[in-house]
């Protein structure tokens, strides 16, 4: 972070090639992270790691000193990472982003410190500012729960994050934490009080309330997810995902102007990783007997997902609503796709 202290929570680091993110991973609590790449994708084992200080390892858990910094281990020169680039996009926060310029030499690419800057004028931030009040047994705890979260034993990482928050009630970061886990043993209603208790602890801590409100979305209770997307977006109108589930909630309280909007407004923002908003877009157009438009966001849907959630049911529908659209004054009633 801009005082030179490693972030206290962790953040996103994508890894972007083209218009590809390749992989997506979280920094540790140290601020150290890693990419492992599959074979398939690299034609090799591809390590690409940093920290926010001076010395760093391939592990991040390692503490042995490096002073090369962040770097990137290719091991091979097929590999082209030239012109990729780091991007870390957490609300509160200028967005980053680090070019991968170097060639390296033994198969190592330094790709030095990364440091985050708090945006002016946005009140909501993807750190709480509890994270920096945290007493050391509380803290522990946390760093035990989400080490255990990352290798999916959410049993054992319940029960730390349990005792974290037991330790300090205000532990916004480790309430929101525990929602998540809780929502993967499935137990919603658990995860619901969780995240609420997050809000409570930090108003202005923005993953709580995205988080609380695509749950509430998922259980079709759609005018809640649509109020609290919209806190999210007063903490920080450039949340993505916020801007969708507002548009999904809306969509499905028959709100189509509504939808359409937020829906729109997301597509201002980077939402690679949310092609969803396409499909929203699409079932709003055909409603509204807008066939070319329905049309135009279903093929820009399976551009960008053509094996994604929606895609089988979108190809099915494309045709149907293309013919449409090619019949001026054709006002037969189509299916949703």
């Amino acid at each position: 972070m801009e005082n030179g202290q490693p972030v206290p929570e962790p953040v996103s680091v994508a890894l972007v090639c083209g218009t590809q993110t390749v992989q997506m991973v979280q920094s540790d609590l140290k601020g150290h992270f890693q990419f492992q790449l599959a074979s398939g994708v690299s034609q090799m084992n591809t390590v690409i790691s940093a920290d926010n200080d001076s010395s760093m390892s391939m592990n991040p858990n390692d503490n042995a000193n490096n002073s090369q910094g962040g770097f990137v281990n290719y091991g091979s020169s097929d590999m082209k990472l030239f012109g990729c680039e780091l991007r870390i996009m957490e609300s509160g926060y200028v967005p980053l982003t680090k070019v991968i310029s170097e060639p390296g030499s033994l198969g190592m690419i330094g790709v030095g410190t990364l440091v985050l800057q708090r945006l002016a004028n946005v009140p909501g931030s993807a750190i709480s500012v509890t994270s920096l009040m945290v007493p050391g047994n509380a803290r522990k705890e946390f760093e035990k729960g989400e080490s255990a979260a990352r290798n999916r034993q959410f049993k054992s990482a319940a029960e730390h994050l349990q005792k974290a928050v037991a330790l300090y009630d205000k532990y916004a970061a480790a309430w929101n934490s525990l929602g998540t886990v809780e929502l993967a043993l499935n137990q919603p209603d658990d995860a619901h009080g969780a995240f609420e208790k997050a809000i409570a602890a930090d108003s202005h801590y923005v993953p709580p309330y995205v988080n609380l409100a695509d749950l509430e979305l998922r259980q079709e209770h759609y005018e809640g997810a649509a109020q609290t997307a919209k806190q999210a977006l007063e903490q920080d109108p450039s949340v993505e995902f916020a801007e969708f589930i507002e548009a999904a909630a809306d969509y499905k309280l028959q709100r189509f102007d509504e939808a359409v909007k937020c829906a729109q407004n997301a597509q201002q923002l980077p939402h690679q990783e949310i092609p969803q908003i396409h499909a929203v877009l699409a079932q709003i157009y055909v409603e509204k007997h807008d066939y070319p438009s329905a049309a135009a966001q279903m093929r820009a849907y399976l551009k960008e997902a053509p094996k994604g959630q929606f895609a089988e049911k979108i190809k099915t529908s494309l045709g149907q609503v293309e013919n449409a659209a090619a019949q001026a004054g054709n006002n037969a009633a189509l299916p949703a796709p």
